[in-house]
């Protein structure tokens, strides 16, 4: 935000909106302390917003009790990024907290296929994704090898840690569950080094 880099982040939990405190965010979402209340109906408009005129986006996903509607919202929205950065071809983040509600390794839906596209083919024409999640053995492992960056914190459940065991290698896997609050392992897919 300080350096005016655009994105959308999806807010599964509410946790964003507290950023309207230091910056200039769009909190969009279903309920009353969001700027404006939006639909699947909106997902045009949103894009339109986020990518040609450069207005950061918290699209905030909790409030809809309604899960088709939100899975609805998030597919149209990213279906529409990507479609717009066909021709925009800009630099452009996309956020998504609790992916693994989204790529689950069990099986996908409509928004996990579409954001499996975007990590496929979005990024050659500037649409980055990144994912976060604090359950990595619960996101589809074919979604992970799609990733240039890898960013592991501190992780201590033994399926979890099982997967940087798959990517990092032992030594990783057992140094990862003593990492400290802000510490991390960085792995790249263009460099062996961590």
């Amino acid at each position: 935000l300080e350096l005016g880099h655009p994105f959308m982040v999806v807010d599964v939990d509410g946790e964003y909106h507290g950023l309207k405190e230091e910056y200039e965010v769009l909190h969009v979402g279903a309920t009353d302390e969001c700027d404006l209340q939006v639909g699947p109906e909106h997902a045009g408009k949103l894009a339109q917003l986020a990518l040609e005129q450069d207005v950061p986006i918290v699209l905030d996903v909790s409030g809809y009790l309604d899960e088709d509607k939100q899975s609805a919202l998030v597919r149209e929205t990213a279906r529409e990024l990507f479609a717009r950065e066909q021709d925009l071809k800009q630099p452009f983040l996309l956020l998504v907290e609790e992916v693994h509600e989204y790529i689950p390794e069990s099986g996908l839906d409509d928004v996990g296929r579409m954001l499996i596209k975007i990590a496929k083919r979005g990024r050659k024409h500037g649409l980055g994704l990144c994912w976060i999640s604090q359950r990595p053995a619960d996101v589809k492992k074919d979604f992970i090898t799609q990733c240039d960056w890898h960013i592991w914190h501190r992780l201590t459940w033994d399926n979890d840690t099982n997967v940087v065991r798959r990517v990092l290698g032992s030594e990783y896997a057992d140094a990862v569950q003593d990492l400290d609050d802000g510490e991390a392992f960085l792995h790249t897919d263009w460099d062996d080094q961590i």
